[in-house]
């Protein structure tokens, strides 16, 4: 058996070990055998939802007051912001009037700033805050906060931060709900905005601006200009409103100024509206010294000179591809359609704006001064392929592989409408005598498709397009009261137009348009100017049709003058009409209800007067 070395092994481990050795009676060091007591202590901090708080107080779901929450809307954690202010926003929709009344100042300060929150999520709710606290207010309390918010929302559209840039346009779609009057006297700086957003300035060898490209965001460049060109009608919108608000009120009760040098002499002055003393309210926005604000011609000017060759640009790239055959019909997208919306509206609103202003000068300056400018490049850019129409997929048949089940035409009525109106009113200016054509052959004449335009669609006109009943209103008035004297001058007749609108307004079935073509027709009948529509033979049945309407249950005043006027000067026409339902009409005056009316009993007498150039009795 072999030795077991065992032992020795442990040996030798035991003697490598290290040995202590200590001093039987050394004592420990100086300072270790004291205790030492330098230690710190941390407080008890008690959560805010097990605070004692006071009964008054109006409290969140975690017993958290408005003071604390506007506090922690400047907390660096963006969940802890987030928090606040979702909190803040549930308690203003509980209870706003009572925190309204006494808090809105630090509300205003706290919340408005978020809007430039870094966070999308913070912005968001910030928004819906500040939508609930306007709701929640009368304007009188948010005049004082309106330069605040309106030095936000710059803030917001020149941020660097595209996603803020982005969010600022939901900020302005909420302040042209609640506050659009401060926002139109500031209209001259914000407009620059929109134009920021979507271009960029050239150099300074080539002046002018350039649409911008290279947008470091998700969505494409043509979705960022829609959104941009949309907010900028509604904003437009909201500006031509202010101004027929102003323009209203000023005709009401018009000032003018009268300057007399010699003070020795003494001149008479002939009003023909009376003079009565009139209470002054100092806190209306009318009383406002808005001149420095207000968008005057000259800005006015320079602003359309570049805006109008950015949307030209922006439908270039949108538009489709005309094709060398000239009969075959291009379709757009979605995105074109809609942007076609935002472009023409926005041109709209800008002619009703020029209008405005014109108006109030006494001048068309301005309207020549655009339709010199843009007229030719319009026809050429969008009239080219006029009228348009949208291409549809429906994704569930596209996915069968049928390409021509998958598609469905949608029809741009407004787009088409609202190109129509444009075009008219180009032929309204005042030293524009002859219409012209700009195609390179000129054998299509825009004026007869555009009539021929409008007469496809109100004699197949549906109950389903009632969303675009006032753009059909629009076009109409515009030909028909203000441009229809230069057609007819230059050859082109409305005869077809007009008798397809005749035949709607007879239409019964057709009741969204059927009230806003009498009220057309009703002012082709009152104005006297309007000859060339009068002679016209469809004119001539629509007459025949006006004594049937004092058959009705309800007239309104303006119809009874209105059938006063027919009868003196084309009595011929309906008298026929008028002796064969002469019992009945006089019947029924007597009980027919008159519609705002100042006096029913000569209104009545009016009606039964209509008979006097045939029998020669006078009603009293």
């Amino acid at each position: 058996m072999g030795k077991n070395h065992r032992h020795q092994k442990q040996l030798k481990s035991e003697k490598a070990k290290v040995k202590l050795k200590t001093k039987g009676s050394q004592s420990l060091p100086k300072g270790l055998n004291i205790t030492d007591a330098s230690f710190k202590t941390k407080k008890i901090i008690i959560r805010e939802q097990l605070k004692q708080q006071d009964e008054t107080q109006i409290l969140s779901r975690r017993k958290l007051n408005i003071k604390d929450l506007l506090t922690r809307l400047q907390h660096y954690n963006s969940s802890i912001r987030q928090d606040a202010i979702r909190e803040l926003k549930e308690i203003i929709s509980r209870n706003s009037v009572d925190v309204l009344n006494i808090q809105l100042n630090i509300l205003f300060k706290g919340i408005t700033i978020l809007v430039l929150d870094k966070e999308k999520a913070i912005r968001r709710e910030s928004l819906k805050a500040l939508s609930f606290i306007l709701a929640s207010i009368s304007k009188d309390q948010l005049l004082p906060f309106c330069d605040i918010l309106i030095s936000y929302l710059t803030c917001a559209m020149t941020h660097i931060d595209q996603n803020i840039m982005e969010d600022s346009l939901l900020f302005l779609d909420i302040l042209l709900q609640y506050c659009s009057v401060p926002l139109a006297n500031n209209s001259h700086k914000i407009l620059l905005y929109f134009l920021d957003m979507i271009s960029k300035l050239r150099s300074q060898a080539q002046p002018g601006r350039q649409l911008t490209t290279n947008l470091n965001t998700k969505s494409t460049c043509m979705k960022w200009r829609i959104k941009v060109l949309n907010s900028l009608e509604k904003f437009l919108s909201a500006i031509v409103y202010h101004q027929k608000y102003l323009s209203i009120n000023s005709s009401v009760c018009p000032s003018k100024i009268y300057y007399i040098k010699d003070e020795d002499v003494c001149c008479p002055i002939y009003s023909p509206i009376s003079l009565q003393i009139c209470s002054m309210d100092f806190k209306r926005d009318e009383f406002q010294n808005s001149n420095d604000k207000s968008l005057n011609t000259y800005t006015l000017q320079r602003y359309i000179d570049s805006l109008m060759p950015l949307m030209f640009d922006s439908w270039l790239e949108a538009s489709p591809k005309s094709s060398n055959s000239t009969n075959v019909q291009l379709f757009i997208s979605a995105e074109a359609a809609y942007l076609l919306k935002c472009i023409t509206s926005i041109i709209q609103s800008i002619i009703e704006y020029i209008k405005l202003l014109e108006n109030e000068n006494g001048t068309s300056v301005l309207s020549i001064w655009f339709r010199d400018n843009f007229q030719s490049a319009f026809i050429k850019i969008f009239l080219h392929e006029f009228p348009y129409i949208q291409q549809k997929y429906n994704s569930r048949t596209k996915r069968s592989g049928d390409e021509f089940a998958s598609q469905s035409l949608v029809h741009c009525l407004e787009q088409n409408l609202t190109l129509c109106y444009i075009y008219i009113w180009f032929t309204t200016i005042s030293n524009n005598t002859v219409i012209r054509s700009n195609k390179k052959n000129a054998k299509i004449d825009f004026c007869n498709e555009i009539m021929q335009f409008l007469t496809d669609k109100l004699e197949n006109w549906s109950n389903n397009e009632a969303f675009a009943v006032g753009s059909m209103v629009k076009v109409l008035n515009i030909l028909f009261l203000q441009a229809s004297a230069i057609w007819y001058r230059n050859k082109i007749y409305l005869g077809k137009v007009l008798k397809s609108s005749i035949d709607t307004y007879l239409n019964k079935t057709k009741k969204d348009l059927q009230k806003h073509l009498f009220a057309i027709l009703k002012n082709i009948v009152m104005d006297h100017t309007l000859r060339h529509l009068h002679e016209e033979e469809v004119f001539k049945e629509f007459i025949k049709t006006l004594p049937a309407l004092l058959l009705k249950d309800t007239i309104h005043e303006s119809t009874i003058c209105m059938l006063n006027k027919v009868v003196l000067q084309y009595r011929q026409w309906l008298q026929k009409e008028l002796e064969e339902n002469y019992d009945a009409i006089i019947e029924n005056a007597k009980k027919i209800q008159i519609l705002e009316s100042g006096n029913e009993s000569d209104s009545r007498l009016m009606i039964c007067n209509l008979f006097y150039f045939m029998h020669g009795q006078v009603y009293y």
